[in-house]
């Protein structure tokens, strides 16, 4: 069997199961965002996503998506609210997932931190090795 037949498979989904989804291989990237937004949506200090190529994402159940920016794009469980994912309406090969909703995300570790600037001294706890970006690209 080739290699790229036994990619590791991800899988999480929101609260109530109405949206499920499945992501193979290795994540292309991971973040702590700490702008103002995300903390809006996760309802939390900082929000941690992990980037997979859509060529590898299946969906069970559709998740619905608030343009919270232009161009900027978060999907949410219609049934439950839980937060899913977030992109950028021009790269539509990568969706960033919230580390929260896979059903286990200890394989992941976050590369870099976001919007540092706008981070929260007493939820921040940003790590001095991975890097640091005042803003998203």
């Amino acid at each position: 069997m080739p290699a790229a037949d036994k990619a590791t498979l991800h899988s999480g989904g929101c609260l109530c199961g109405a949206v499920r989804f499945s992501v193979s291989g290795d994540p292309t990237g991971g973040n702590h965002c700490h702008c103002g937004m995300c903390r809006k949506d996760s309802g939390s200090g900082v929000s941690t996503f992990v980037t997979f190529p859509t060529a590898t994402l299946k969906w069970d159940g559709k998740p619905a998506e608030f343009e919270s920016s232009p161009n900027r794009f978060r999907g949410f469980c219609p049934t439950c609210g839980s937060s899913l994912t977030w992109r950028h309406g021009d790269h539509p090969d990568f969706l960033d997932f919230r580390l929260g909703s896979f059903d286990d995300p200890t394989p992941f570790k976050a590369k870099k931190h976001l919007w540092v600037s706008t981070a929260l001294p007493s939820f921040a706890g940003i790590d001095p090795d991975i890097e640091h970006i005042d803003q998203s690209s």
